[in-house]
């Protein structure tokens, strides 16, 4: 005789009722993302920026789009809480335009929508390195995600960089001051590039990126500003070869690296001694657990696994360090690369600013 031991478990409806409403509300806020994405490329949050309330009818006429469809738009951001209806009439509040059309503006972070976009556009290519090695290469992109990334750190750069981040690294500001060689190594499309050229003309600024299409969309735009910015398709262990340096900075680019234990220890070797090595990541924490339930953690570790993480296994020593983590790892890198006192310089809440110093 034996006894079946096994209980049924207990379903807690309750329970079940909770976790329904949360994917209710994210499938909400999802599908709220894909008519944000369309409305900042249709034009429709710019031209409602600043002209009060509008019809749809007057809204359509004004942008070239179709009138039903527009309709149909502001009602979805109208009921997401967007803008504001009063009858058949529709505003953009000032507060609510500083993040959705404001270009420049601190809380301007529409254009994160495009690289969520791009998660969305890359489920093919994600499901085969989940399945396979890991990695994505950096063509498996979509361009959507590269445009993404420009317009939505270009927010950080523009209020932060010379404002907070590198004021708080000691001994920066005054190397740039006085015409420091500054290698920006994962410089994508240049922004942050150019931006360090235009701040602190006495500086000579170049840009690296394993990427062609960033380094020619980099190039276009300093033949635009004409500025002196150099940029260079490289591996981020071959700058050396364009060094030696006084400033390396990594702007939201160590983690994506392929083997940023090489980088650090080429950045290392390419810095004259008393040289400052810099690198911007977005904030984390050591302990992960710590930070459950945090929209930025959960917006970060979804960049971790649908982009940051497989590109990094896409390359060469396939390092996935990860977008998230926390400062300890980067720490622990940077003295592992030879550095001195690496430290937490900047700790904004958004973004995390690591530094050291070559002997």
């Amino acid at each position: 005789m034996t006894t079946d031991t096994h209980q049924t478990p207990t379903i807690d409806e309750a329970r079940v009722e909770a976790f329904a409403g949360q994917l209710i509300t994210d499938f909400a806020g999802a599908s709220s993302t894909a008519m944000t994405v369309l409305g900042d490329r249709l034009g429709l949050y710019s031209a409602m920026t600043g002209i009060g309330p509008v019809t749809a009818s007057t809204l359509a006429e004004r942008t070239g789009l179709h009138p039903r469809l527009v309709t149909e738009w502001l009602r979805q951001q109208a009921v997401s809480g967007y803008v504001t209806a009063d009858g058949d009439t529709f505003e953009l509040p000032v507060e609510h335009a500083l993040a959705l059309s404001v270009v420049d503006s601190p809380a301007y972070l529409v254009a994160a929508g495009e690289i969520i976009a791009g998660y969305f556009a890359s489920l093919d290519h994600l499901e085969v390195a989940f399945r396979g090695d890991g990695g994505l290469a950096g063509d498996e992109v979509p361009g959507c995600t590269y445009h993404g990334i420009e317009r939505y750190f270009r927010t950080a750069y523009v209020n932060q960089l010379a404002q907070t981040w590198f004021p708080a690294v000691p001994g920066l500001v005054a190397k740039l001051e006085s015409g420091a060689r500054v290698a920006d190594v994962g410089c994508g499309h240049g922004f942050a590039s150019l931006l360090i050229g235009r701040t602190w003309p006495a500086a000579t600024v170049t840009g690296f990126d394993y990427h062609e299409p960033s380094i020619a969309t980099a190039r276009a735009r300093a033949v635009e500003a004409a500025s002196g910015v150099a940029f260079h398709v490289a591996d981020s262990a071959a700058i050396g070869a364009h060094g030696p340096f006084d400033v390396v900075v990594y702007f939201d680019s160590l983690h994506d690296l392929g083997d940023p234990v090489a980088a650090l220890k080429a950045a290392f070797d390419a810095l004259a001694p008393g040289g400052i090595v810099v690198a911007v990541e977005p904030w984390s924490a050591d302990d992960w657990t710590s930070t459950i339930g945090m929209p930025i953690t959960r917006i970060g570790y979804a960049s971790s696994t649908a982009l940051c993480t497989p590109t990094s296994l896409g390359q060469p020593g396939a390092y996935g360090l990860g977008t998230l983590g926390g400062p300890a790892k980067r720490l622990e890198l940077l003295a592992a690369a030879g550095f001195t006192d690496p430290i937490v310089a900047a700790d904004t809440g958004f973004n995390l600013v690591v530094s050291a110093t070559k002997p």
